[in-house]
């Protein structure tokens, strides 16, 4: 018994004091980070929103991958798997933007019903094999990537990456820079998930094809509104390998590199992959187009035609102006049926046929609603009359058929001090430069009867289309000079301007290499673009919002001044306003029910239709409008000549007057609308 109490002793003289220490410490250590709060501590909900954003852009992006495997893995043997990679991916994105939109038009855009749905497709993929596939052939895209870039010169492997890396923090912050972002590209997702589904909304652009919001909704239905930037990100990455594999069929490996090297000389292209755009979706499906369309040219199997078709009809879900792309390929397909007439009418059926399920729906969305399949456009319809469409297209207002002003046009838009957009469309000296030599290429491939040379001549005429379309709009309108738009016929053409490259080796002497001096150059013009973008990203520094160090509030306004005070200004309005928005087309995050002015109209367009203020008055209430927010010069600007409306000038000082006015800022001022 005395020895039983004296192991009960010894236990605690051994226990009770690491049991104190250990009690003391964690208390002192306590106390010590609650009083100092060092930055790891408070920033953990940014963190942990930082790796979610991150792993569900993942997620999203190798679940497609996966999807689109289901559909082309039987295609693509392995010798292809570039390709089958690639176009995989994007197949698999396209069909989850149609679903994105389906889902919240049906008004079940729940996000944790979404990502439950994500969550058992990516399981599903994971059991059936496909994601060990995408793995697999990830593996050997990035082996094929590492060897090959030995034969270019090492700083566009280097300077890729950095490009890339920079690109990838640029798009983890919110979403402030992209105007058609804040405008409607995140705006028209926002708004189906609000109302539950498809609503009629006085805004042109609601009714645009919206397959990359369509995309957007999975992210933004769990409140990430900054994983759309991801996936615009991916869409330029997947453009990008998709010009380096074509190339690289072309012309070897070498000018593949080349191919990159062009891409990092096209100034705005790290801009604009960082936001929440769709310019890249419309890029890559119409690249992926094309080359199943070579591959169907080469091989004869029947099935690339199916992906050409869904890749064209993807690129019609993006845009309108991507009707070039089923011409082209449809001429295309004429042209070599003549030689089997047979097989006429079942290539061309396929080819349409794919096309159409993968576009169908937002034409038919639009016939539905409005009464026009292309809304606004060729047949108007709801809220749009002669006025707005005159407005809208600036007829009239273009360079003319003034022979100088077409000549320079290549000049205009490369120095780019006459952009409509400047920041969006800089695509830098290269291709103007090249132009020489990619002439030469494609006149070397004709008379050699180079083996690619369809292929070859299928890019040039695609390429000159768009160039030719461009033109013809500039000429008629000021408001399609955006070197933007350019960008689905310019980069086409990359992998003859590649082979251009190449094309200087035969001026080298041995005292004179002409081909190293262009290298060298090209390669300071790219590392003096990689500073830009660098301080570019450095002065928004997207990690310290991202992590939460910084409100997204305090964001906004450092970087977008101007957008902030309407922000603030909407924000002092009760939760109940409907806000009428005058000059200013953006409307996101704003939370109340606003009317966006699109085209900036609205105040010239009621004037118009309305002969007395009074009744633009009955018009507002009517209409539910509480209170009217304004930028500033709007009150201060002139109507254009062809809009004239008698007493304009009168008319817009007697109805400024006879608002009330609740509060102003440097920018903007917020009316209220007196009750009648």
């Amino acid at each position: 018994m005395e020895n039983f109490y004296n192991i009960i002793a010894y236990m605690k003289s051994k226990l009770l004091f690491p049991v104190f220490f250990i009690v003391w410490v964690t208390v002192l250590i306590s106390v010590f980070f609650i009083i100092q709060k060092p930055a790891v501590i408070t920033i953990g909900n940014g963190f942990g929103h930082l790796v979610s954003s991150v792993l569900l852009g993942c997620l999203f992006v190798c679940t497609s991958a996966g999807l689109g495997y289901l559909f082309l893995y039987r295609l693509y043997n392995d010798s292809v798997f570039f390709e089958r990679l690639v176009l995989s991916a994007g197949i698999g994105m396209g069909i989850f933007g149609i679903s994105g939109f389906l889902i919240a038009a049906m008004g079940l855009a729940n996000g944790w019903l979404m990502l439950f749905v994500l969550a058992c497709i990516f399981l599903w993929l994971v059991w059936k094999g496909y994601m060990a596939l995408v793995w697999q052939d990830m593996q050997n895209l990035w082996r094929v990537i590492t060897e090959t870039s030995k034969t270019a010169p090492r700083w566009i492997s280097i300077f890729a990456l950095l490009f890339l890396f920079l690109d990838f923090l640029l798009s983890l912050a919110p979403p402030a820079d992209a105007f058609d972002g804040l405008f409607y590209h995140l705006t028209v997702p926002f708004l189906w998930m609000r109302d539950g589904g498809v609503r009629p909304i006085n805004m042109p652009h609601y009714w645009f094809p919206s397959l990359l919001e369509g995309m957007f909704v999975w992210p933004m239905s769990l409140g990430f509104d900054s994983i759309p930037q991801l996936f615009h990100l991916v869409f330029g990455l997947l453009s990008c390998l998709l010009v380096w594999d074509l190339t690289c069929q072309l012309f070897g490996a070498r000018a593949a590199w080349w191919s990159i090297a062009i891409f990092l000389s096209m100034t705005s292209l790290p801009w604009l992959a960082s936001w929440a755009y769709t310019d890249f979706g419309l890029i890559f499906y119409s690249l992926g187009a094309l080359v199943s369309l070579f591959k169907w040219k080469e091989s004869g199997r029947d099935s690339c035609i199916w992906v050409c078709g869904a890749m064209t009809g993807f690129a019609m879900g993006i845009k309108y102006t991507s009707f070039i792309l089923p011409l082209v390929i449809l001429f295309y397909l004429l042209w070599q049926a003549l030689q089997d007439k047979r097989r006429l009418v079942l290539v061309i059926a396929r080819f349409a046929g794919m096309a159409v399920l993968t576009s169908v729906v937002w034409y038919l969305r639009n016939w539905i609603w409005t009464g026009n399949p292309v809304y606004p456009f060729v047949f108007g319809g709801s809220y749009w009359d002669a006025f707005r469409a005159a407005w809208y297209s600036g007829a009239g207002s273009g360079i003319g058929w003034s022979v100088p002003a077409i000549a320079s046009l290549p000049f205009v838009v490369t120095f780019g001090y006459r952009d409509q957009n400047y920041f969006d469309g800089r695509f830098g000296p290269l291709f103007l430069i090249l132009f020489p030599l990619t002439l030469t290429v494609i006149w070397k491939a004709w008379k050699n009867n180079n083996k690619n040379w369809n292929t070859i001549f299928l890019l040039t005429a695609f390429g000159f289309l768009f160039l030719v379309f461009w033109t013809l709009g500039v000429i008629k309108t000021e408001n399609l000079l955006q070197s933007r738009l350019l960008w689905p016929g310019l980069i086409p053409l990359i992998p003859l301007m590649a082979a251009g490259v190449l094309e200087l080796d035969f001026f080298d002497i041995p005292k004179f290499r002409l081909s190293f001096v262009f290298s060298t150059l090209v390669g300071i013009i790219v590392f003096v673009f990689l500073l830009d973008f660098c301080l570019y990203v450095i002065v928004r520094n997207p990690l310290s919002v991202a992590l939460g160090m910084e409100p997204r509030d305090s964001y906004m306004a450092r970087i977008q001044p101007g957008y902030a005070q309407a922000l603030s200004l909407a924000d002092q309005t009760p939760l109940t306003a409907h806000i009428y928005l005058l000059n200013e087309p953006r409307s996101y995050w704003m939370n109340r029910l606003v009317q966006p002015d699109p085209i900036m109209d609205n105040l010239p367009h009621d004037l118009y239709i309305y002969p007395t203020n009074e009744m633009i008055f009955d018009a507002w209430t009517k209409l539910g409008y509480t209170h009217i927010l304004a930028r500033k010069d709007i009150f201060s600007g002139k109507i254009p000549r062809d809009f004239a409306v008698d007493n304009y000038d009168q008319r817009l000082s007697e109805l400024k007057e006879s608002l009330f006015i609740l509060e102003e800022s440097t920018d903007y001022i917020l009316f209220s609308i007196p009750t009648r």
